[in-house]
């Protein structure tokens, strides 16, 4: 499909050199069948990907690379707030174990409804199923990436502010997530290709899986 036929779809009305920015940009490497998918996202929602309130990101699979389409927190809250009956619920509330590492993080969003009466609207997100980890081949180990070393309970509430924002408004934001809450399907591409492990090292490692998910069990 030629990019004069995308314009003529008249998606988000963009002239054919703002297509071919995008295709060079934040589409980069995208196919014309996935461009014209991520146009219609924009366009279903009303984010703007030049103000980086909508993304396009290439992932690797089996299949070979696949865009998908994630928002930023902030387009989330913009699609909220187009409604009028959205306001923010207040900070977030965080859960620590008895070594003050973080569990989860708790976030309400008020909806007002039909009958004119507003609710909170509440959503978890637990620590261990959303930070984002590679694996060191040299150092044989997982390392957290540097954003969710540096800012857990930032990233974390991220995560759960977009679980209650699609929970609170399902017609808007269905199919609809954030950079932050996929950030973890990420350590699939890099571990993938890691080096092969020796058997004593491959027990170690799958102890050391298995104590953690005890620990997340033990601690919820």
């Amino acid at each position: 499909m030629a990019n004069q036929e995308l314009v003529q779809k008249n998606f988000m009305n963009l002239s054919p050199e703002k297509i071919e920015l995008l295709k060079r940009t934040i589409c980069k490497g995208s196919s014309n069948d996935e461009l014209e998918l991520f146009l219609h996202m924009c366009k279903q929602t009303g984010l703007d990907p030049f103000m980086k309130q909508i993304h396009a990101i290439k992932r690797k699979t089996k299949e070979g690379d696949v865009m998908t389409v994630q928002t930023s927190i902030d387009g989330m809250r913009l699609i909220a707030d187009r409604t009028g009956n959205y306001v923010p619920g207040g900070e977030p509330k965080y859960v620590w174990d008895n070594e003050k590492k973080l569990i989860s993080a708790s976030v309400c969003v008020k909806k007002r409804t039909a009958d004119g009466q507003w609710h909170e609207v509440w959503a978890t997100a637990f620590y261990t199923e959303y930070v984002q980890r590679f694996f060191n081949a040299e150092k044989r180990e997982w390392i957290t990436s540097n954003f969710w070393e540096r800012m857990p309970h930032v990233m974390l509430a991220k995560c759960a502010e977009a679980l209650a924002l699609r929970k609170a408004f399902p017609a808007e934001m269905s199919g609809l997530y954030s950079s932050e809450e996929m950030e973890q399907s990420k350590v699939e591409e890099i571990v993938s290709p890691a080096p092969k492990l020796d058997k004593k090292e491959r027990l170690n490692l799958l102890q050391s899986q298995i104590d953690a998910l005890k620990n997340s069990g033990e601690n919820q």
